[in-house]
């Protein structure tokens, strides 16, 4: 309302506002007169026809000459006393560290042959709503427009809006890649989209590798098929049947292509993880305990990772071991089932790849499946980062708008870092953070802001 307010201020200056109370006064008693004048006139056979009058006011996007860069054309005001036009645009976008609905003036004339406006400085918002107002110019002045028109806009490649899943990051190329139920959007890290690509089934959890030194997208789907993709296009170089209805996870390792499938024909949920040549994609080896689990890598081992289930209560939690040429080699299933906190969305492996974390509470487990401590027990942590060594803990508080600083093994907090939204996946690129961060906590659609703080 204080927008809005400001707007006919914008207009109407304080001290040029004339008070109504006597006109009021005024009006009154006559309105009632006429109204008791015509409830007594002698009915006639007179049939009198009202029109409404039919308004021509519209304003519409004449041409959009880019992505962020449109021109906006109204009809001409044809009443009397022309007084201004006002051209207003209302979006939800970051402005100055704040995430909000802003409603601003952005043109005004009082010549009446001004029909057009090129919007040039749009905002980095999704949805636009441009609104046209002409007022008269009337004694007293009450700013009250005698036309009024809207047009939206959705402006592409801006922000994303939606349910993530996950967030996948290459450094390399500063992108993020954005999943949700059944699309795919990539972004840059000032967030805005690059491209998006939609499925026609549900997607897993998936994964960056290289193959034959090209960077290579691999997304499972609900269909028993692993998509891989062009990570720049996302345009579809090959694709692998893996049996089963639905895949969990998928990694590649040294051109080989471990998948979490639902692929119960050998061995029952024994055998669900398959092991794929990616030259070749034969069939190399099968091991697992249970179907669909998310599959974590252990950075800076040989090929050793860990599953953890996503359909499956208690959680299980298990290791594996590979060769080189991705033939199984050791598994181990944990012991606790289900004693400590696990959530398949929220995983990552320490730098060595000794350790490794997961949940909100921040579980932490040694590579042996043995539960080290948790980083704060019934915390509202969304992800984590490390620095080089292992030794300090970035924690994306899900609930406070921060990230916390923790040092490691001592897990006491040493500072924190404010963000403007709710943080939902980090990455350490460097000597900066990377924070993909979501305007609620307690909705599933949301818009998703990148923002980079400074370590």
């Amino acid at each position: 309302m204080g927008q809005i307010l400001s707007l006919f201020s914008y207009l109407y200056p304080p001290k040029r506002i004339v008070s109504l109370k006597p006109l009021m006064k005024k009006f009154i008693p006559h309105f009632i007169m006429c109204f008791l004048y015509f409830s007594c006139t002698k009915e006639t056979k007179e049939i009198v026809v009202i029109t409404p009058a039919q308004s021509t006011a519209y304003i519409y996007v004449d041409q959009v000459v880019n992505d962020s860069t449109i021109v906006l054309k109204w009809s001409k005001y044809t009443g009397e006393k022309f007084l201004r036009y006002l051209l207003v645009r209302t979006a939800t976008y970051l402005k100055n560290g704040q995430f909000g609905t802003y409603i601003e003036p952005i043109d005004s004339s009082n010549n009446v042959d001004h029909l057009n406006f090129t919007e040039n400085k749009m905002p980095l918002a999704r949805d636009i709503y441009y609104d046209i107002y002409g007022f008269k110019d009337t004694i007293p002045r009450f700013p009250f427009p005698q036309f009024t028109s809207r047009v939206y806009y959705q402006r592409p490649k801006s922000l994303v809006f939606g349910i993530p899943q996950d967030v996948l990051i290459s450094k390399q190329q500063q992108r993020l890649y954005i999943t949700e139920q059944n699309r795919i959007t990539i972004t840059d890290y000032s967030g805005k989209i690059i491209t998006t690509k939609d499925f026609a089934s549900n997607i897993g959890f998936c994964s960056l590798g290289d193959f034959n030194g090209v960077t290579e997208l691999y997304v499972p789907l609900g269909d028993g098929w692993l998509q891989i993709l062009d990570p720049a296009t996302l345009e579809l170089k090959d694709k692998l049947y893996v049996a089963g209805y639905e895949i969990g996870s998928a990694l590649a390792v040294n051109g080989k292509l471990y998948v979490s499938s639902s692929d119960r024909s050998i061995g029952g949920y024994s055998n669900c993880i398959k092991v794929y040549d990616r030259g070749s994609k034969t069939l190399i080896g099968r091991t697992g305990y249970w179907d669909r689990t998310r599959l974590l890598l252990l950075e800076g081992t040989t090929v050793e990772m860990v599953d953890i289930s996503i359909n499956l209560i208690p959680t299980s939690l298990n290791y594996f071991q590979f060769s080189a040429d991705g033939i199984p080699l050791v598994k181990k299933e944990d012991t606790y089932h289900g004693d400590y906190q696990m959530n398949p969305g929220i995983a990552r492996s320490f730098p060595d790849g000794s350790k490794f974390i997961t949940s909100s509470s921040g579980t932490i487990f040694h590579k042996s499946l043995l539960f080290d401590r948790y980083v704060k027990q019934y915390g509202n942590y969304a992800d984590f980062a490390f620095n080089n060594d292992g030794s300090i803990i970035y924690a994306a508080n899900a609930l406070e708008k921060k990230i916390d600083v923790i040092n490691y093994p001592a897990t006491t907090i040493a500072s924190s870092f404010t963000t403007n939204l709710y943080p939902y996946k980090i990455f350490r690129d460097g000597n900066m953070l990377i924070c993909v961060s979501k305007t609620y906590t307690n909705q599933q659609m949301n818009y998703l802001l990148i923002e980079k703080v400074n370590l």
